[in-house]
């Protein structure tokens, strides 16, 4: 599927506009698209309430389908939180540069939007290496989560530990310490799991609680 990049006029503070445009545009239709997500979560769990009996296959099917849904729940969410962030950032501090980036960055989460994951990662790893105006730990959490969510438990698995090898101080380095964890179990590494459990399970907040339920 071809993209076609808007080029940068002669005036940054017209084509900033118009970018900004752009990407709220972009954040509405991915809020609007989290919430109707989240209303067939709330009758998916409905459902499951009305169906509790000795039904084993069907509940575990409904499990399946909720997990489904908080996993594109938790993607459409970090989408639109690095989005606004950028945005905040951008309309603060303009610039030639960081419009550029930013065009990038809108680019990328058009792809996303109509299922073209595979052509993501250079983008994202151009911005990566070569930017200097977005947040980088979230990219590469970005770049982990879409990766995950197309099954590729490894490539995944690689960006999550960058993550937490090179950022060490990011605001994401427990979730991403967790999710790296549970993609080691899944690919049969079962002590080196363990192991990076027991790191996270004194940690405060949502994923040391997580670990230490995984622990018990």
């Amino acid at each position: 599927m071809a993209v076609v990049l808007v080029s940068l006029g002669s005036s940054v503070a017209v084509g900033g506009a118009d970018d900004i445009k752009k990407v709220k545009r972009l954040v509405a239709r991915l809020q609007l698209e989290l919430l109707q997500i989240k209303e067939i979560s709330s009758k998916s769990a409905g459902e499951q309430l009305a169906l509790l009996e000795p039904q084993n296959a069907k509940i575990k099917i409904l499990v399946e389908n909720n997990r489904k849904l908080s996993e594109k729940i938790s993607s459409l969410s970090l989408k639109i939180s690095v989005l606004e962030e950028q945005l905040e950032k951008y309309q603060s501090r303009s610039n030639s540069a960081q419009l550029s980036e930013l065009n990038q960055l809108a680019t990328v989460f058009a792809l996303v939007s109509v299922g073209e994951v595979n052509s993501i990662e250079p983008l994202v790893l151009e911005l990566v290496n070569k930017g200097n105006n977005l947040q980088k730990d979230l990219l590469i959490l970005l770049l982990a989560e879409t990766q995950k969510n197309q099954g590729l438990l490894e490539p995944s698995l690689g960006y999550y530990g960058a993550l937490i090898s090179d950022y060490p101080k990011s605001p994401y380095f427990n979730r991403a310490v967790f999710e790296a964890s549970e993609l080691l179990g899944k690919l049969g590494h079962a002590e080196e799991q363990m192991s990076m459990l027991e790191a996270l399970k004194e940690s405060d907040g949502p994923y040391g609680e997580l670990a230490r339920k995984k622990l018990e």
